[in-house]
């Protein structure tokens, strides 16, 4: 069974994030047709699932705080 570490999306950059993704993902190997192999693949698709997570949650305050901006509010009295 293929071990995935988490990584902790919280308080990270995008580009420490990536980073320790790539530690984690380790080297990639390919099957003998030249797709990825079973454990590469898991491990790629995890991260980028982890990595669409940190985006979103980015884009999301954001485009809070710019609400509140065009509202005159306190984001975080709002979130």
């Amino acid at each position: 069974m293929t071990k995935i570490e988490d990584i902790d999306i919280n308080n990270i950059t995008e580009e420490e994030f990536v980073e320790k993704a790539i530690a984690a993902i380790g080297e990639i190997k390919k099957n003998d047709n030249k797709t990825l192999a079973k454990d590469s693949f898991i491990k790629i698709f995890k991260y980028t699932g982890d990595f669409a997570k940190l985006r979103s949650k980015e884009i999301k305050q954001k485009a809070q705080e710019e609400r509140c901006v065009h509202f005159n509010a306190d984001s975080k009295k709002i979130s």
